[in-house]
């Protein structure tokens, strides 16, 4: 059969186009075909006499396939790579300028690249495809023989996926996310290695392209800028159920008071999005930095005790995120949730009075002088010992009102004026039903002060008198209030 010269058109060669770029084309259009046939992989490999072999297993290469019409069979199949029928043409022209041997074949012929005179203008030279017979009507898929270098053929498959030999951390609807392995992270499209990024988390392939990046994904598909993929990789990030994505975003979310945190992480809703999420996964109490430094060190043992990691998270984030929920629709941990976890949890260990040392018993029996200087014996049995204190219910340490007993911690019965305080102070609670700075509180508190006041005056005249009447030269020995007022 006579040659047949198929002019492909080419009238500029791409000048930022390397070797590797070209070869790119080649593999591209292989692992397409595998795709879109369901054939064995493609075969990489170099000969005896140092010429390196690319050959897919799929429908073989035909002049039909050198236009520069948009494939509409890739156009429509999902996960492909080539899509315009011009990269192909693209990498045969740059092959050629570099004078690399370049020989393709299929059962539909033995092809080869030469410059030949445009059909009708024969002043006129362009790039052809030359067909010659095939070399055998049998061949199975499209060969294509190279003479590339070993080091322009890594630096080829290096820009693809495929050659990674690396597992996804998450699947997603627009792409897939994997842990980062080298300096840079990888961008791929469909597998295609489109650009790098320093301080990206994760190397991301998407599959699922908007608009903004198929206008981006020129016949170059390379050194893509950021605008044209980074809206797809946030989306990938917030469809994200792996939980090595999410701890490891919320480690970058750590870092941000450093300002050491990579890029992903600056984007707000993707900072929330990290927090629900690692909160269903992992018990967990956020805290903005400066309601860290106010806890107090019976709130750090709760937070230790809860079980519950502690999450330092910006400021404006915690903000956002306090009073709402996870994605499995629970209360977003928070010192507020680790302190009713503990108050709905606590187990008073309650103490028997004949239990008590001598000193304690002689503080306790003060409890009925207390009552009746109040007028408010109804209250005797209401009055209970624990070695532990429920602070939580009213933030007192020593002693606490729980609607129906008040309960004194037993190390307060260690100090009668101790214990005389505290019970008072309860008492007040008790009786006006309020809790600590309020209105109602103080008011009951500013009464029963003026009956100890009184209490105490009347006390201290009737014991001057009686000293007084039996020693009329005789001073008056000071004590206590406490002594004054309980006769001790």
């Amino acid at each position: 059969m006579k040659n047949r010269y198929f002019d492909l058109n080419i009238e500029k060669v791409l000048d930022n186009w390397e070797i590797h770029h070209a070869i790119r084309e080649i593999i591209a259009n292989a692992l397409d075909e595998t795709i879109l046939t369901n054939c064995r992989q493609p075969d990489i490999f170099k000969d005896a006499d140092e010429k390196w072999h690319i050959h897919d297993y799929g429908r073989g290469l035909n002049y039909e396939h050198f236009t520069q019409n948009q494939n509409v069979e890739k156009l429509q199949a999902p996960n492909v790579i080539g899509k315009f029928g011009v990269g192909l043409k693209d990498a045969l022209a740059v092959l050629h300028r570099a004078n690399r041997n370049v020989q393709i074949d299929s059962k539909y012929g033995h092809i080869h690249l030469a410059m030949h005179a445009k059909d009708g203008f024969n002043d006129v030279q362009t790039l052809h495809a030359v067909f010659e017979d095939p070399i055998s009507t049998n061949f199975i898929g499209t060969e294509f023989i190279l003479e590339v270098t070993d080091e322009e053929m890594k630096r080829a498959k290096q820009l693809f996926l495929y050659f990674e030999n690396k597992s996804p951390i998450d699947q997603t609807n627009y792409g897939d996310i994997y842990t980062r392995t080298n300096d840079t992270a990888s961008i791929y499209v469909n597998g295609v290695k489109v650009a790098e990024e320093e301080n990206y988390t994760f190397d991301y392939n998407i599959t699922k392209q908007n608009a903004a990046l198929k206008k981006a994904l020129n016949r170059e598909r390379s050194f893509l800028g950021r605008t044209a993929y980074s809206a797809t990789v946030k989306n990938m990030l917030l469809t994200s159920t792996s939980l090595d994505v999410i701890s490891t975003l919320l480690n970058e979310l750590k870092k941000i008071p450093e300002g050491t945190q990579r890029d992903e992480i600056n984007y707000l809703d993707v900072q929330i999005y990290a927090v629900k999420k690692f909160n269903a996964l992992t018990p967990s109490v956020f805290m903005s930095s400066l309601d860290v430094y106010e806890l107090s060190e019976d709130d750090k043992e709760r937070i230790r005790e809860s079980g519950r990691e502690l999450v330092i998270i910006p400021d404006n984030v915690y903000e956002r995120v306090k009073h709402d929920t996870d994605a499995a629709g629970n209360r977003i941990g928070t010192i507020e949730v680790v302190q009713q976890e503990y108050s709905d949890n606590f187990e008073y260990h309650w103490v028997n009075a004949e239990d008590l040392s001598k000193n304690q018993a002689a503080s306790w029996a003060l409890r009925q002088s207390i009552l009746q200087l109040f007028n408010e014996t109804a209250f005797e049995n209401k009055i209970r010992i624990s070695t532990s204190i429920n602070e939580l219910i009213s933030g007192d340490t020593l002693g606490v009102w729980d609607g129906k007993n008040i309960i004194i911690k037993q190390s307060v019965l260690d100090d009668s004026s101790k214990f005389a305080a505290t019970l008072s102070h309860e008492l007040a609670h008790a009786i006006s039903g309020f809790p600590d700075n309020s209105r109602e509180f103080e008011n009951m508190l500013t009464d029963m002060l003026g009956k100890l006041a009184l209490s105490s005056i009347s006390s201290s005249h009737s014991h001057s008198n009686t000293i007084s009447e039996s020693h009329p030269n005789q001073t008056p020995p000071k004590q206590s209030f406490f002594s004054r007022l309980f006769n001790k």
